[in-house]
């Protein structure tokens, strides 16, 4: 697939040759449109739920190729969670696939993809299979309408913004001999003027914007797009089989979200060659969001489930987030113009005083995020962040803003150091480093569970870590918050926080939990590799985290790697209090590793 998108755009270069002789004044024409950001304020996960033309995905990757190559510092989500042959009205016709199986209905799954995924934005595009390729039928009609509308009423409850999008152009004169003449009518042999049918559907849901929707138009301009292509050339083709389109045509579903979106320099853009042509890495960052979008696909569709054989099978969701965020970096390093950087900006948010400090309270992705700046900063501007609990204990915090550090702290509580918060750790890690230039390594502190999220987050970024200082962390889920109540381990455990940690984690039961091998006691070989030291303070009487079930297991494991672990062990003490009386030798760890890697 990768080599057949390629293939497309690069037959778009012989007609784009005379513009790309002109290609100052080509660059100039797309400059980025700022505009294209105002409907995705506040927004940070987008899926789209569609059938076969959206598991395709070609459009999807138009869309995020748009927002890196124009935004390269905004850190926008975009995942394809199409099914193919799907519908939201229930029908299917008879027969369908060779009677192997009916059409999935997007109702089965909803529930799970809005649970376990928790988007901000959701785009629709269905209905091209919903009229079942027969003329048009009041009653399938309605079974469309109606399921349209409850699908509406779902994702609205939960909380997540949504866009609509009319269905793409069914074109007949693409396939004569594939039409119906008797027989049974449906996929493989549709009606003639099955194209009539989405006129209707089209025109149904442009009406619900008088109800508040949002609604793309896609199918209406898509029909001028084609109709004025065959007056250019009557043997114009962009599909196969009457249905799916080929890049040019996903190029055209891509532009027209854009343009709703607000991205009005996509206007004169006819190709995805003359897309990517802002950038010199254009055509390498587009085969690189192809290669993520496929990655992330795959693996959220079978955690989240679906009702269709046939579809690729995916990695388990951590291991493509990790793979993804590594496509992620290289791209927006190919995405920012050679041999610049942008300034850093100013935090935004109140200002308040913390422990003597100016502390900025403001908003990320959603997330309520807290920056206390040093009154010196200190050359290179390193910093340390905080997993969990801000302001517990915080004598060696305090220490390493007096001594220059910024500290950092992003709020995303319940999720455990989940793949969820590691994605939102990696987005807030982006921006810090790169809107505000702070240093590329960053100093760690996690207190108790907050070693979940510092440990999954360095073990997924080691080369972003200068050291990390845990503790009394949690470093194995089954100690805590299994422990004794789930007969784990010797540590009290927690009930209702063992049920908080199967939810975010996506985990069907405790079976699934018990058996994960992502604790960070199990993946300590990135770490070790990139050389990244350690600190871990605990009481040997820890009665909630027991020590020997967490900090002695991950020392054990990462020393036979040959990592560099120091204990500083509290006799007789329990979980709490934590850090050291007097934290100079905490920060004196910290000012060692961090300081000296900005």
């Amino acid at each position: 697939m990768i080599h057949g998108h390629l293939t497309v755009i690069r037959r778009f270069r012989a007609a784009l040759i005379f513009s790309a002789l002109l290609s100052l004044c080509s660059l100039t024409s797309l400059a980025a449109d700022t505009n294209a950001l105002a409907k995705l304020q506040n927004v940070h996960r987008i899926i789209f739920l569609g059938d076969s033309i959206t598991y395709a995905g070609g459009y999807i990757d138009d869309i995020e190729t748009y927002y890196v190559t124009r935004f390269p510092d905004e850190h926008f989500e975009f995942i394809n969670m199409g099914v193919s042959s799907e519908t939201v009205s229930g029908l299917s016709e008879e027969g369908h696939a060779g009677g192997k199986f009916r059409r999935p209905d997007l109702h089965e799954r909803l529930g799970r993809v809005l649970e376990k995924m928790k988007p901000d934005l959701v785009f629709l595009c269905y209905g091209m299979n919903d009229g079942i390729y027969q003329p048009f039928d009041t009653a399938r009609f309605k079974a469309f309408t109606n399921g349209m509308t409850s699908v509406h009423q779902q994702i609205a409850a939960a909380g997540a913004k949504i866009i609509h999008v009319t269905p793409p152009v069914f074109d007949p004169v693409a396939i004569p001999g594939k039409l119906l003449t008797n027989g049974q009518v449906g996929f493989s042999r549709p009606w003639g003027g099955y194209n009539e049918v989405l006129d209707r559907y089209s025109e149904w849901l442009m009406s619900q914007r008088a109800a508040g929707w949002e609604v793309v138009d896609l199918h209406g301009p898509m029909k001028q797009w084609l109709a004025t292509q065959r007056e250019r050339d009557p043997n114009f083709n962009y599909t196969k089989d009457g249905v799916h389109p080929d890049d040019a045509g996903h190029w055209v579903m891509a532009k027209q979200i854009l343009l709703y979106l607000g991205a009005s320099d996509v206007t004169n853009v006819d190709s995805p060659y003359a897309l990517v042509a802002v950038s010199p890495h254009g055509e390498e960052i587009l085969r690189l969001v192809r290669q993520k979008q496929r990655l992330l696909r795959n693996a959220w569709l079978n955690f989240c489930g679906f009702q269709r054989p046939g579809l690729a099978k995916g990695l388990p969701v951590p291991e493509a987030e990790t793979r993804a965020a590594g496509l992620d970096k290289r791209i927006r390093e190919l995405a920012k113009p050679a041999g610049t950087e942008n300034p850093a900006a100013s935090f935004p948010g109140a200002i308040t005083n913390w422990e003597g400090f100016e502390r900025h309270d403001f908003d990320f992705n959603g997330k309520p995020a807290i920056v206390v700046v040093p009154p010196h900063p200190l050359p290179g501007k390193p910093w340390a962040w905080r997993g969990e609990f801000f302001g517990a204990y915080a004598n060696v915090d305090a220490e390493l803003v007096a001594k220059g550090f910024h500290l950092v702290y992003l709020r995303v509580p319940d999720l455990f150091g989940s793949p969820a918060a590691v994605k939102y750790w990696d987005d807030f890690y982006a921006e810090l480093t790169g809107k505000y230039g702070l240093a590329k390594k960053v100093a760690l502190i996690g207190l108790s569970r907050g070693g979940l999220y510092c440990y999954n987050w360095a073990e997924a970024n080691p080369d972003e870590v200068a050291c990390l200082y845990a503790d009394a962390p949690v470093c194995d889920i089954k100690s805590w918050p299994g422990g004794k109540l789930k007969n784990l381990g010797k540590g009290e455990g927690s009930t209702s926080e063992w049920s908080k940690m199967l939810t975010a984690y996506g985990f069907k039961s405790d079976a699934e939990a018990i058996a994960f091998l992502g604790n960070p006691i199990d993946h300590l070989e990135p770490l070790a590799k990139a050389g990244v030291p350690l600190l871990h303070v605990y009481g040997d009487a820890d009665k909630l985290v027991p020590w020997d079930e967490n900090t002695g297991v991950l020392a054990e494991r990462y020393k036979k790697l040959g990592g560099n672990i120091t204990l500083i062990d509290k006799p007789g003490a329990d979980h709490h209090p934590h850090g050291l009386t007097n934290p100079a030798p905490i920060v004196d760890f910290i000012l060692k590793y961090a300081a000296t890697n900005s």
